[in-house]
């Protein structure tokens, strides 16, 4: 499965939402059991700048133990700082 999270940030603090995306959401994530891929994607389309962050996690299990996770809720807090308009959905990958 694949969590997938788009969010929209100000062109002034670009800079400062890719550093926490490297330097503290990549390290939680791919420090979880299940977790085997974490990627962002910048999209600058439309006038906006957006980030696509994807997460690739082994199973519903593993995703509902980091969900409850205070750290993970500290780094959610951190995000909708930073960002604005932020979305997540659960993708299951089919082929």
């Amino acid at each position: 499965m694949v969590y997938h999270i788009l969010c929209e940030v100000d062109p002034k603090r670009e800079e400062e939402l890719d550093n926490f995306l490297r330097d503290k959401m990549k390290k939680f994530w791919l420090a979880q059991p299940g977790v085997s891929r974490f990627h962002v994607f910048g999209d600058h389309l439309a006038n906006k700048v957006e980030r696509i962050i994807t997460i690739e996690i082994g199973d519903f299990g593993n995703f509902d133990k980091i969900l409850i996770l205070d750290e993970r809720k500290a780094l959610r807090s951190e995000l909708m700082q930073i960002a604005t308009n932020v979305t997540s959905r659960v993708l299951e990958i089919i082929e």
